[in-house]
């Protein structure tokens, strides 16, 4: 794969490994208060991990945080290499988990008990399976502890990697965006709120310009006054807001004074060709 190719899409990637990122942490916390409470459940595990055939996000973030920071130098960038690690061993550990959660859902109906309930052997040595159940129980909750510890070390290192991609302007949209699409959602994981504050310390303006730039480099032009608005919301006297929607009421001109010339030829040329045409009609008749 040509760097220069990696490089030029490298904004685009990061912002999608910050979405699989959050959105895998919000999935694994409320797996781990459903297993505490009720026992694992297969359903969701396969579309989390997937297959070699449908990859799932987990299994997508993985590659996404190899293609990023798989051939990168440990020393240069140790908290890129350590994310990618905590992510590769967070798949493999979900991997181990969706098989036992399986092997549990398929097998476990010979069993009339309670979906996680402590296991014990009947004492007769007639069921032999008790024991394989009871293993894989114990397995499940190990795996489900191993992951919790893996996703709080992958988090503490992804801050630590965003602290240097404050100039990433689809990133910092994608967790303005994310950050009030759906609040209660990240209230049990990591969330953008906890990012941008990571990023921009006590200088959330800061984001909302930047994000705001970004629309207005686009022709986004709602989207980049609605950034500039919030800024000015956190900090009235933010200058590269108030910059920012002057320069939007410019554009806007601009775009409009160049329509009204467009319609006036459109309509001047649309005359000439009806009186062209009229002419045409007349000379017609007379011949």
């Amino acid at each position: 794969m040509s760097t220069c190719w990696l490089i030029e899409r490298r904004d685009l990637f990061l912002k999608n490994m910050v979405k699989d990122f959050l959105e895998s942490c919000f999935f694994f916390a409320e797996l781990k208060e459903h297993t505490s409470k009720y026992g694992v459940r297969y359903e969701g595990l396969d579309f989390w991990v997937g297959t070699e055939q449908a990859k799932g996000q987990l299994w997508r973030l993985k590659d996404l945080c190899h293609l990023l920071w798989g051939d990168c130098d440990p020393v240069a960038e140790k908290e890129g290499f350590m994310l990618d690690w905590m992510v590769g061993a967070i798949f493999h550990e979900a991997m181990k988990l969706k098989e036992n959660a399986y092997m549990m859902k398929r097998y476990r109906e010979s069993y009339p008990l309670e979906d996680m309930a402590p296991l014990q052997a009947n004492g007769n040595g007639e069921d032999q399976g008790m024991e394989f159940f009871e293993e894989t129980a114990h397995e499940i909750h190990r795996a489900i502890r191993r992951i919790d510890l893996l996703v709080r070390h992958a988090q503490e290192y992804l801050i630590a990697v965003l602290k240097r991609e404050r100039a990433n302007a689809l990133l910092v949209r994608y967790l303005l965006e994310a950050r009030v699409r759906c609040e209660e959602q990240w209230s049990k994981s990591v969330g953008p709120e906890r990012l941008l504050q990571a990023l921009f310390p006590n200088r959330l303006d800061r984001a909302y310009c930047l994000a705001g730039e970004s629309y207005l480099e686009g022709s986004w032009f709602i989207e980049a006054r609605h950034a500039f608005e919030q800024a000015l919301k956190i900090n009235p006297d933010c200058q590269e807001a108030k910059s920012g929607l002057r320069l939007i009421e410019k554009r806007l001109r601009e775009i409009a004074a160049l329509l009204e010339k467009e319609y006036e030829l459109q309509t001047k040329n649309g005359n000439s060709a009806k009186v062209e045409f009229g002419r045409s009609q007349a000379n017609s008749k007379k011949d």
